[in-house]
This record gives structure tokens, C-alpha cells and sequence, in this order.
């Protein structure tokens, strides 16, 4: 028996499994959270791993706040990641003369984004393709083309001031 099967023993026994449904009630996520699944059982699996990482004495008392705090952090931290990729995802939409106009009204998205490709210079194009194909940052944007942050957002500007003129 190898060490991560100690741990998905100690899981099973004793209704251990409370402790992945304790952080996940602590994190607010509900079981009717799409995540409730995928985080339920990165935990069970985190807290196997833990298990059978713990060298101390398996005081269960001590034993079941270590693992409780373990996967709470590694909950917490795959939370994290997911909502830094979500506000990395950048939107042409946001107001460039504030006027609030939107023109999805009456442009279907892919026409929208061939028109809008077919009128953008090389470098809007370079950010369009990085901004929306590969979910680039600005930071990322500007590493890979070797230019400023600046730069970036003049492209940026640039997308946004064309999409503005399709309207």
C-alpha cells in the first residue's frame, strides 16, 4: 500500500470526508456551485496527499485542523487563480467616448470580429489575436512582442476606437 492509498483510507474512515465539505461550506461554495464537483474532489485528493505527507504523531485532533487548514489553502489558491485569469480577460466593449453605445445591437459577434480584424492595423491585429485566441494579458502581450505596456494599450485604444467606428 503506497502512501497516497494511507491517505484515501483515512479519508473513508470516520466520516473524514467532512473535513473537504467544512472548507468547501468556509469557501461559500454550494453544491449547486458548477464548481462544487471539480473542488470536491481536488480536495479529497489534496487531502490524501496531505495524509500521507504528515510526520508527526496522528494525534486526530491535531491530524484533522492540519489537513482542514491544508485544503483550505489549496482551495483557495486554485480560487484565485481561476478569478486572476477571469479579470485578465480583456473586453473591447468598455467605453471609449462614453456614450454607452454597444455595437452588438446590431452586428452578430464573428461578423463583428471579421470587420472589425479587416480594419485594424498589423499591431491591432497582433493584440486581437493575443487578446482573444490566446487570453493574454497586457503584461504577456508586451513580453512577447518585445514593446511597452504602453504600446499595448495604444493597440488596445486603437481596437476599441475601430470598434466604435463599425457602429
Amino acid at each position: 500500500m503506497n502512501n497516497l492509498d494511507a491517505g484515501f483510507e483515512f479519508l473513508m474512515k470516520q466520516n473524514h470526508v467532512g473535513i473537504v465539505y467544512g472548507v468547501l461550506k468556509r469557501l461559500n461554495i454550494r453544491v449547486d456551485n458548477p464548481q462544487f464537483d471539480d473542488l470536491k474532489q481536488e480536495g479529497f485528493i489534496h487531502l490524501a496527499t496531505k495524509y500521507s505527507q504528515y510526520n508527526d504523531e496522528l494525534d486526530d485532533d491535531r491530524v484533522c485542523g492540519y489537513l482542514f487548514q491544508a485544503v483550505y489553502w489549496h482551495l483557495l489558491d486554485i480560487l484565485r487563480k481561476q478569478q486572476r485569469t477571469n479579470n485578465h480577460v480583456i473586453s473591447v466593449e468598455e467605453e471609449v467616448d462614453g456614450d454607452g453605445f454597444s455595437p452588438h445591437d446590431e452586428i452578430d459577434g464573428i461578423d463583428l470580429l471579421n470587420q472589425l480584424w479587416l480594419h485594424c492595423t498589423t499591431n491591432q491585429r497582433k493584440f486581437l489575436c493575443c487578446a482573444y485566441n490566446e487570453s493574454m494579458t497586457v503584461t504577456d502581450i508586451a513580453r512577447k512582442y518585445h514593446v511597452s505596456r504602453k504600446t499595448v494599450y495604444q493597440w488596445k485604444k486603437g481596437v476599441q476606437e475601430e470598434f466604435y467606428k463599425l457602429g
